[in-house]
C-alpha cells in the first residue's frame, strides 16, 4: 500500500483524521485503505476556503478538476485519464475514465474519498458530466458531504439522494444544496445536488491499480 508523500503536511490531516467523526465507509474496505481514505480526505478538508490550488504542486488549475487531482496528487496518488474529449469536462472525461474500468456507480453509498459527479450544472449543449467534487463524510440519514472547487473556492456542499428535492429536512436541516444558479436569482428545484447527481467513482482504487 503507498505512503502518501512525505512533500504533503500530513500531521494535521492524520491527527483531524484521527479524531474526526467516522463516516459511514462500506465493508468491502479494509482498516488500511480506511485510514488512507480519511487522511486523503483531511487533508483536503485543510484546503477549504481556498481560492488558489498553485500551492498544492504541479499546473492545477482552479477549479473542480484541479481540486481532485491536486489532492490526489499531493496523497502520491496520480489520477491517469484515459478518456479525454474535444470540447468536453475533464470532469467527464474522469467519469468515463472510470466507467470503463468497473469503478463508476449511481446505486450503492459511496466510500470517503470517492469522487461524486454531477451533470448540466451550467448550461452545455449535451446531457453529460459538468462537475466533480470528493465525498467527505456520509451520515446515518443518507446526507453526503462533499468538499468541492465551486464559486471560486474550495468549499462544501450538501446532497441527499433520498429526498433529492427536499433543500431542508422536516428538522431544519438543509440536505442539498444548490449546485447551479437559477436566473433571476431564483432558485429553482432542479438545481439542488440530489437533482443533479450524475455517479460517483471510485478515485482511490483507480489510482492504486
Amino acid at each position: 500500500m503507498r505512503r502518501l508523500s512525505a512533500a504533503v503536511p500530513l500531521l494535521l490531516p492524520l491527527l483531524l483524521a484521527s479524531c474526526a467523526p467516522r463516516p459511514d465507509l462500506r465493508t468491502d474496505i479494509g482498516e488500511g485503505e480506511a485510514a488512507e481514505r480519511r487522511a486523503i480526505m483531511a487533508y483536503a478538508a485543510t484546503l477549504v476556503g481556498r481560492a488558489d490550488l498553485r500551492p498544492l504542486g504541479g499546473t492545477y488549475k482552479n477549479d473542480c478538476s484541479g481540486f481532485v487531482n491536486g489532492v490526489y496528487a499531493a496523497s502520491g496518488r496520480r489520477i491517469a485519464h484515459a478518456k479525454l474529449r474535444r470540447d468536453r469536462s475533464l470532469a467527464e472525461s474522469l467519469y468515463l475514465t472510470l466507467e470503463d474500468r468497473g469503478l463508476a456507480q449511481r446505486e450503492r453509498p459511496p466510500n470517503l474519498a470517492d469522487a461524486v459527479f454531477f451533470r448540466n450544472t451550467y448550461d452545455t449543449p449535451y446531457n453529460g458530466v459538468t462537475h466533480v467534487g470528493l465525498v467527505e463524510r456520509v451520515d446515518g440519514d443518507g446526507t453526503v458531504t462533499v468538499i468541492h472547487y465551486g464559486s471560486g473556492r474550495v468549499g462544501r456542499i450538501v446532497m441527499n439522494l433520498r429526498h433529492p428535492d427536499l433543500r431542508v429536512d422536516g428538522r431544519g436541516k438543509v440536505i442539498n444544496d444548490y449546485v447551479r444558479r437559477g436566473g433571476g436569482g431564483r432558485p429553482r428545484k432542479d438545481f439542488l445536488a440530489g437533482r443533479l447527481f450524475h455517479s460517483y467513482g471510485d478515485l482511490y482504487r483507480h489510482t492504486g491499480r
